[in-house]
């Protein structure tokens, strides 16, 4: 039996803290864009709980659902090491849904709308569309973007708003593209339809990159439109740089493993992306 302390670490794992935190931080990212520094810390607060809720709810279900095919690709997961029980790990999406959006009505009902729609989202990915390949990756990846809108609901979503939300659902694109090559293993055993899969490695490797490289050319727009501060361009210039480093990386090794190392180094360029937006808000408002 596990420890209480193995047991503990699995749930961590389980809801990825670095995804729930950056969801979480989405939304007080729009929250602040629709209005400025009089954002009320209590909707900031509240906002950024739903966000963190919504996303490990999401988070369980798909390892309760990829059981099988971590059992192949990733081993190591809560689910297939037993560390946590399938019906623990339902336990947790049941309760950290119900959180997230009790939360989001909290705040407004069009707030509340707008979570349900993302869980509506979050389940048929899981359950159906991960098998439907680019289908699949553009479930994920609106999902990315609409914490953005979900927290420019509070006071009224502007243009850069919609911008951002844009650029965050290309960098989910290309992520999620490539999340796909390192699962080549367990996706072509299971039936998922991953561009990987179906069309190759070299393909998926071209495509993710093309959606990174698209979602950096657009990140120059806020700034020629004078819709950001000059704050933006450092974190923005950090984060470019490490897309486009990425990009060359996965056409120059389309394999698994650097897949793997692609897909990680992209979560932190996302996070210094929500850096840049928070940054240039300032400007806003």
């Amino acid at each position: 039996m596990p420890s209480i302390a193995s047991k503990t670490s699995g749930f961590l794992e389980i809801v990825r803290i670095p995804n729930c935190i950056m969801m979480g931080f989405a939304v007080i990212i729009g929250e602040f864009m629709s209005l400025g520094p009089s954002t009320p810390a209590f909707s900031a607060a509240v906002g950024f709980l739903v966000g963190f809720s919504l996303v490990a709810g999401s988070m369980a279900i798909n390892d309760i659902i990829d059981a099988d095919i971590d059992r192949i690709n990733n081993p190591g997961r809560p689910i297939p090491s037993k560390r946590v029980s399938q019906t623990e790990a339902a336990a947790l999406a049941v309760v950290a849904l119900a959180v997230g959006l009790l939360l989001a009505s909290v705040l407004s009902s069009l707030n509340l709308i707008i979570a349900v729609l993302a869980v509506i989202l979050m389940l048929y990915y899981n359950r159906f569309g991960k098998r439907t390949g680019l289908p699949g990756n553009a479930v994920v990846s609106a999902n990315l973007a609409i914490p953005f809108i979900f927290g420019g609901a509070v006071g009224g979503v502007s243009r850069i708003l919609y911008m951002f939300a844009l650029i965050a659902f290309l960098a989910g694109m290309g992520r999620e593209v490539i999340k796909g090559m390192a699962d080549i293993a367990g996706d072509s055993k299971r039936g998922v339809r991953t561009l990987a899969v179906s069309k190759g490695l070299g393909v998926a490797a071209k495509t993710g990159a093309l959606f990174f490289v698209i979602a950096v050319l657009l990140s120059a727009i806020p700034m020629s439109l004078g819709l950001v501060s000059w704050f933006y361009v450092p974190p923005v210039l950090f984060c470019d740089l490490g897309f486009m480093y990425s990009a060359y990386s996965i056409i120059k090794n389309p394999s698994p493993k650097n897949a793997l190392r692609s897909k990680n180094q992209a979560l932190v360029w996302m996070l210094l992306g929500l850096v840049a937006f928070v940054a240039g808000g300032f400007h806003v408002g």
